[in-house]
């Protein structure tokens, strides 16, 4: 099966384990490349991370600042564009930010739900380019061949899809978020049509994500992409790979103290033998001078000196 894995497990950072089917179906490429479209964290979520760390490199479009800052510290290889992705290029538009989570967007409606969900929400302009600008910007000579693509922009995906020219740039593999943010109200039959007439053939649904195929890479890639992450593929969930190794620590750090208690008992039972044996040395040489000075002329000469005086004592 192409892109089988080893047999060292595969630490998934993606939310759905998205980044499973794509090395199952990809991690045959070296040092591929990808469009991260709405990258949101480097490493939380993160649907490119695993590939980043096997040696691919690729396009990050995230429109927040402070994630941007994220992405180019620790992933120096990406090209990062910040900037919101809509279906024509503006110097600003308002993006209405809902800080510490993903569910940041351009469209209205999502805004709306947000707002009446509680969020705290942010608004603010920041520049909107196609993907089409994005790609060309980023020179034809390094992305003329994208291996995947994956566009999660809360509700504006199709703006996205529109914004781009598939029969130029011809991603082998598609990843679209396709439900309403934080629900399962499916929203592919808004964009799918255009991915259909571009040659892209539905493979799987994951339950958030909908995946595609281009049709040059159908016989090769369909059959992997046809299922979800299973046990089969031998992964460990980020989550699970950061308890691990917490219990690991733990683990280490309760060894320490056993070997700390250890010494430290070892070196008090020394130290008291040593007192012990030093009082009863001191004990001994006590003894040893009160008989010796007993056994002294001086003392067996004084003796009825000292009777006479216990006499004298007792009779004043």
């Amino acid at each position: 099966m192409i892109g089988v894995m080893s047999d060292i497990p595969f630490v998934s950072y993606a939310q759905n384990a998205e980044d499973v089917v794509l090395w199952r179906t990809l991690g045959h490429v070296h040092e591929g490349r990808y469009v991260d479209v709405g990258a949101n964290h480097p490493r939380i979520d993160s649907v490119t991370r695993a590939f980043y760390e096997r040696g691919w490199h690729g396009i990050t479009v995230e429109p927040l600042g402070d994630l941007m800052d994220k992405h180019r510290a620790e992933r120096p290889r990406d090209i990062q564009v910040q900037a919101a992705v809509a279906d024509t290029d503006a110097e600003s538009l308002i993006l209405h930010s809902v800080p510490g989570t993903g569910l940041s967007t351009i469209v209205a409606d999502v805004d709306e739900r947000n707002r009446q969900d509680g969020w705290e929400v942010e608004d603010i302009e920041v520049e909107a380019r196609t993907l089409n600008r994005i790609l060309s910007d980023a020179g034809d000579d390094d992305f003329d061949e994208i291996h995947f693509m994956v566009i999660d922009l809360e509700g504006a995906e199709g703006q996205a899809i529109s914004s781009l020219d598939l029969q130029k740039w011809r991603p082998w593999v598609l990843v679209v978020e396709a439900t309403r943010p934080n629900s399962t109200v499916p929203t592919h039959s808004e964009w799918e049509t255009t991915l259909n007439e571009a040659g892209y053939s539905f493979c799987l649904f994951d339950g958030l994500s909908r995946f595609y195929v281009a049709a040059e890479h159908r016989e090769t890639l369909a059959a992997s992409l046809s299922y979800p992450a299973g046990v089969l593929d031998h992964y460990i969930p980020l989550k699970q790979e950061e308890l691990q190794h917490q219990v690991a620590q733990l683990q280490g750090e309760l060894h320490e103290a056993e070997r700390q208690i250890v010494h430290w008992r070892h070196k008090a039972l020394v130290e008291w033998a040593e007192i012990a044996a030093a009082a009863t040395t001191d004990s001994e040489n006590l003894a040893r001078e009160l008989k010796g000075m007993h056994e002294s002329l001086s003392w067996r000469v004084t003796e009825p000196l000292r009777s006479a005086r216990r006499v004298i004592g007792r009779v004043l």
